[in-house]
């Protein structure tokens, strides 16, 4: 097999092992870090995601849909559950890149809060996306060998929230990890019924969920002067 460099293996097999996080891997877009050849196999394995479900996800399909041969995905991959950890995280990381930038050039306080809020509805209105997402995570809960690198990946949404609402210390982020995972809950939610019902405005809801957080996050000092 052609030598194409080993930085785009090391980044795939990092998220495929569950050995990085969101927050930790950072801006790293996980398509443009691969080599090329694992570049072509994780786009072939949306279109096959796309076009035939997680059943049809089959390492020979992609490597079909690839053009390269199906030993390819085991060396950049190093198997199916590492492929699919990669390619969940591709799905869900412009969403992610976008919630950290627009949160970051804000001062940590209401202004930031309501970017993270919005930048959440958007990822939720998301529907191709999100599609995708839970064609996948059924077989999360059910795969050991899955499950672990998704469970990674969710570290990495709390650990993205918790960059966006400014935490610091430990003391911070105990304070604000309950806030973390209640919001990635509400999103999943959200979105589920935004995917059932494709006229359903999630907006109200949205905004709801907001004036909920805004006291909480008050009190626990992520807004200052409060």
């Amino acid at each position: 097999m052609p030598d194409e460099g080993d930085g785009g293996r090391r980044v795939a097999t990092r998220a495929a092992t569950g050995g990085g996080a969101r927050g930790q891997i950072g801006l790293e877009n996980p398509m443009t870090t691969l080599a090329p050849t694992a570049q072509r196999i994780l786009a072939a394995a949306r279109r096959v995601l796309e076009r035939d479900g997680f059943d049809g996800l089959r390492l020979q399909a992609i490597a079909e849909e690839a053009g390269e041969p199906k030993a390819s995905i085991a060396y950049h991959f190093g198997n199916k559950a590492g492929l699919v950890a990669t390619l969940v995280d591709y799905l869900m990381h412009d969403a992610n890149l976008a919630l950290i930038r627009e949160t970051q050039r804000l001062p940590v306080g209401e202004g930031r809060i309501h970017a993270l809020v919005d930048g959440e509805r958007r990822i939720v209105a998301d529907r191709d996306a999100q599609q995708q997402f839970f064609e996948v995570l059924p077989h999360a809960l059910r795969d050991a060998d899955l499950r672990p690198r998704v469970a990674t990946l969710y570290e990495g949404y709390r650990e993205t929230v918790l960059r966006c609402l400014g935490a610091g210390d430990e003391a911070d982020r105990r304070r604000l990890l309950p806030v973390a995972m209640l919001m990635i809950a509400i999103v999943d939610g959200l979105a589920i019924q935004h995917g059932l019902d494709e006229g359903l405005d999630v907006t109200a809801a949205i905004e709801l969920w907001e004036r909920v957080v805004q006291p909480h996050l008050n009190e626990a000092g992520a807004v200052p002067g409060r």
